[in-house]
């Protein structure tokens, strides 16, 4: 069996939780261990932003922040003798760099409030094991506030398979009838394209 386990940096800190009993992720929070937010602006020029008294501090639009959760994580492994499979599954086998820990933003921060991770999804290695830091970008135009114990992202263990890295001689075989990518299968179930005498166009057709 595969554990996480997390350990709180400062006084305060609440551990994450699953949102729901079927949930696949579990939230992160805003947990401030100094007195500032570092990032960079729009330009990649450093900026600090302060958090207040009430514990607050703002993203402006642009503004590309490492917010502090306040907890390391560790993936181990939790042998039991309750089950035969504990201790011969394939879980057993597993390395544990087959692991890791992955960031995704949390939906209705995008959608309502315009933060998303600068860095599409973040990847927290087996062996990193200091406070995670989330990378909240402001794509909106309006600045944004995070308070302490906010949550900014989500996250879940990841069972990474295991792969070889092999140099080929010769151009690999094509699997299918694709022939090319960006876009190529089109964005509408009739790929095909009509002949001219059947295009419809609105307005005149006397072109210069």
């Amino acid at each position: 069996m595969i554990q996480l386990g997390l350990y709180a940096l400062r006084e305060g800190v609440e551990l994450p939780v699953y949102g729901t009993s079927m949930s696949t992720c579990f939230d992160l929070s805003f947990n401030p261990g100094e007195a500032s937010v570092k990032g960079y602006d729009e330009w990649n020029n450093p900026v600090n932003q302060y958090i207040n008294d009430f514990g607050e501090f703002f993203i402006r639009p642009g503004d590309r922040m490492l917010v502090p959760t306040g907890v390391v994580m560790q993936i181990s492994r939790n042998m039991t003798v309750e089950t035969f499979y504990d201790i011969h599954g394939a879980e057993y086998k597993m390395p544990l760099q087959n692991y890791s820990i992955r960031l995704h933003a949390r939906s209705g921060l995008s959608l309502k409030r315009g933060l998303v991770l600068a860095n599409a999804e973040g990847v927290v290695d087996v062996d990193y094991q200091q406070e995670v830091f989330v990378m909240l970008w402001n794509i909106s135009k309006m600045p944004a506030t995070i308070k302490k114990g906010d949550r900014i992202a989500q996250a879940e263990v990841v069972c990474n398979v295991p792969i070889s890295i092999v140099k080929l001689s010769s151009m690999p075989q094509k699997y299918s009838e694709r022939s090319d990518g960006f876009g190529s299968t089109g964005v509408s179930l009739d790929t095909e394209t009509p002949p001219m005498e059947e295009w419809h166009v609105d307005g005149p057709t006397n072109f210069a």
